[in-house]
Formats: C-alpha cells, sequence, structure tokens
C-alpha cells in the first residue's frame, strides 16, 4: 500500500535534508512537515492545508504529488469538504489582459463619436445664435452654485489576491470571523480573485504565495499562516 509519510521522509532522506531545510524552502513550518510525515493530519489547521502542504512539499522533492492528494483524499479526508461559495469570480492573469484590449478599440470608437458631435455642436447658426440671445436677455437668469463633492462617508476595500508561487487556502467572511462566508477553497498557482467590502476578515493558509493589492496598490501579506482584516485603509492582524 502506498504511504504517504514514510514516502514522503524516504525522499527527503535519500536527498540529505533536514527539516530545516524544506521549511525554508517552502515555508511550510516544521512541525506541519512532521505532521504529514507522520501521517497526523489532525495537526494541520484544516483537511485543505494538508492537500496544499501535501502538494508543495511533494513537488519540492520531485515526487508525483497529485499521487499525494488522491491518496489523502481517498483514506485521510473528511467525507464532506465546504463548498466555494457562488458569484466569486476566479481570473487568471491571461484572461483580464485579453478583456483589456478588446476594451480598448470600443473606448476608443466611443470618444471619436463624441469627438464629432462636440463639434458639431460648435457650429451654429448665426440667426440661431442671435434669437437666443435676444431670449436670454429677457430672461432672469438664476446661477445655482453645486457643492463640492464629498467623499462616501462608506468607503470600500477592493482586494485581489493571485496565487503567484503557490496554492493557499483561503477563508473569507463579512466583517468578522463570525460573519457571512463568502469564500472557501484553494486558490490554485496562477489563479486570482477579487474580493470588496467595508470590511473583511480572511484567513490565509500559504500568504507566502500570494501577491496582493488593495484599492490598486500593493500591499504586504503576514509571513505566516493567519487571520487579516481588510479595510480601505489597509490590512489589519486579526
Amino acid at each position: 500500500m502506498f504511504e504517504i509519510g514514510s514516502s514522503l521522509r524516504e525522499a527527503r532522506e535519500r536527498r540529505e535534508l533536514e527539516l530545516a531545510d524544506i521549511e525554508r524552502a517552502t515555508r511550510i513550518r516544521t512541525k506541519f512537515l512532521q505532521a504529514l510525515e507522520d501521517d497526523r493530519f489532525d495537526r494541520l489547521p484544516a483537511p485543505a492545508y494538508a492537500k496544499a502542504f501535501l502538494r508543495t512539499y511533494a513537488d519540492y522533492l520531485d515526487l508525483e504529488a497529485q499521487r499525494f492528494v488522491d491518496e489523502y483524499e481517498t483514506r485521510f479526508a473528511p467525507t464532506e469538504e465546504p463548498q466555494a461559495a457562488p458569484l466569486v469570480r476566479i481570473e487568471r492573469p491571461g484572461h483580464l489582459r485579453r478583456r483589456l484590449l478588446l476594451a480598448l478599440p470600443v473606448a476608443l470608437l466611443v470618444g471619436l463619436v463624441a469627438w464629432g458631435f462636440s463639434r458639431g455642436a460648435g457650429h451654429h447658426q448665426p440667426g440661431a445664435a442671435a434669437g437666443a440671445s435676444s431670449t436670454a436677455s429677457h430672461a432672469r437668469v438664476r446661477t445655482v452654485t453645486h457643492p463640492r463633492a464629498t467623499r462616501s462617508a462608506n468607503p470600500t476595500a477592493r482586494i485581489a489576491l493571485a496565487a503567484t508561487r503557490g496554492p493557499c487556502w483561503l477563508t473569507v467572511r463579512l466583517r468578522s470571523q463570525t460573519g457571512r462566508l463568502v469564500f472557501e477553497r484553494t486558490l490554485e498557482p496562477g489563479q486570482q480573485v477579487r474580493f470588496s467590502g467595508r470590511r473583511l476578515w480572511i484567513r490565509l493558509g500559504a500568504p507566502w504565495n500570494l501577491d496582493a493589492t488593495l484599492n490598486g496598490k500593493h500591499v504586504p501579506l503576514p509571513t505566516a499562516i493567519g487571520n487579516v482584516i481588510v479595510t480601505p485603509q489597509g490590512l489589519l492582524s486579526a
């Protein structure tokens, strides 16, 4: 029978590597690596972490990562896993670029049409202009000054997370850890998700594998597994 833990340990020892070496390379803590080698998956934070850590560890040792994940799902994974919340779009970076390239010609055409109308509106007939001026001279003119636009009292945080270096488990809730569940699944390499709200609570399984932008600006993520609160002003440790 194929054994997950002993196979990982034997591959590591053949390479004469210590668990500390693997931790530095993969950013997976030694205690979690030891749990994988001992088949003690109950010591990991959640089932999704087991799959993500197995895949990362096996890939690093040049093993067939999918075989380890499949074996875990067959023998150790819970019978039910949380389903991803609907209406969350996952985009690969290439898809976003193609959409922008398609939108540029449309925007250019709209701009040209608007410019043509503005030129046509500037060439009025002299008679019509004189009539308008005469009418305006008898009309009472009331000037209305619009107050300067104020900032929204309820700004929104828009955060984008992209898995650029490896998989990462994400749990996203509104406002706090007990808020409504928005998203819960493993973000695979090359995938990207976007979330928005006045306040978001996010659990990051492998933040070192992610790049993040908040309202269009790059923001640093924690260097270890943990929770963050996302607000329009920035990220807070939770």
